[in-house]
C-alpha cells in the first residue's frame, strides 16, 4: 500500500536521516559531513541535531563538531546483521578469556531495560553459571548491564529504566541512588560487578564494548565461592583488554 504524502511530517522524516547517517557510517561524523549526507543545510541539520542531543539520541563530543549515536539510540536493540558481526569480533576474546579463567564468558546487549545474552563460551568444570543464548535479565541487577550503563554520561545513566527496580535477590540494587553510586564506581575503574544480586551464589564481573550506536559488553560468570571479590579486578581488567580489542575488530581497526 503507498503511503500519503500529506501525512509525514517532513522535519521528523529529516531528523530521521540524521539518525540514519550516524548508525550507519558506524563513527563519529562532523555537522558537514551529516548535512552532506542528508542534503540538509547545516544550520537546519543542526538545529535537528540540537534536538537529537536533549533527547539522548544524539551526543555531540567536548571539543569539536563530531556527533555519535547517544545513549537512547545505543539502548535499542541491535539489527540481526550487527549483532552477528559483534559475536564475530568478540568469539576470539571470549575464548581467550574462558582459557586463561576456566569460567564462563558471556556477551551482551541492551534493549531499553533489559540485556539480551548473545553469544556465550561456558566452563568445563561441573559448577558453573550460564545464561541460555537469547535468554533476558534487567539491566540493573547485571555486571553486563551496570557496565554499559556506566559509559554513559552521568546524566543519562538512569534513562530508561523503571521507577522501581525489580528485586532478583536479596543483594539487588533497587534505589536509584544507590544505583547511580554504583554506576559511577563502575565508570572510575572500568569494570561493572554482580555480587549476587542478579543470582544467588553467582559473581559476575563486566566490562563494555567501547562502540558507536551499539550498547554491548563482556562478562565472566561463576559460582562464588570461585570468584571471591578479591580476585574480581584482575578479571575486570583482563576484560577491558579484552572489550577493547573486540572493539578494534568490529572497527576495522587494529587494537592499540
Amino acid at each position: 500500500m503507498s503511503l500519503d504524502a500529506r501525512y509525514v511530517v517532513k522535519p521528523v522524516r529529516k531528523a530521521l536521516q540524521l539518525l540514519e547517517a550516524l548508525v550507519g557510517e558506524g563513527r563519529p561524523l562532523t555537522l558537514s559531513e551529516l548535512a552532506e549526507r542528508t542534503a540538509l543545510p547545516k544550520t537546519t541539520a543542526f538545529r535537528y541535531l540540537y534536538t537529537l542531543r536533549s533527547a539522548g539520541f544524539v551526543v555531540q563530543a567536548e571539543g569539536n563538531d563530531a556527533y555519535t549515536a547517544g545513549p537512547r539510540l545505543a539502548a535499542m536493540p541491535a539489527p540481526a546483521a550487527a549483532i552477528e558481526a559483534l559475536r564475530q569480533a568478540a568469539l576470539p576474546e571470549m575464548q581467550r578469556l574462558q582459557l586463561r579463567f576456566n569460567e564462563t564468558v558471556n556477551l551482551g546487549v541492551a534493549d531499553g531495560a533489559e540485556v539480551i545474552y548473545v553469544a556465550m563460551v561456558g566452563s568445563t568444570r561441573s559448577l558453573r553459571m550460564e545464561a541460555a543464548i537469547g535468554a533476558r535479565d534487567p539491566i540493573h541487577s547485571t555486571s553486563l548491564g551496570k557496565a554499559m550503563l556506566a559509559i554513559r554520561p552521568e546524566e543519562d545513566r538512569l534513562d530508561g529504566l523503571p521507577r522501581r527496580l525489580l528485586r532478583r535477590t536479596p543483594r539487588t540494587i533497587t534505589s536509584r541512588a544507590a544505583l547511580a553510586e554504583e554506576l559511577a564506581t563502575a565508570s572510575a575503574q572500568g569494570f561493572a560487578l554482580d555480587l549476587e544480586e542478579n543470582e544467588t551464589g553467582a559473581h559476575c564481573v563486566a566490562a563494555a564494548i567501547p562502540l558507536h550506536g551499539l550498547s554491548a559488553a563482556l562478562s565472566i560468570s561463576g559460582p562464588a565461592q570461585r570468584l571471591p571479590v578479591e580476585a574480581l579486578p584482575r578479571i575486570g581488567a583482563a576484560l577491558m583488554q579484552a572489550a577493547a580489542a573486540v572493539a578494534a575488530r568490529f572497527d576495522g581497526t587494529p587494537p592499540r
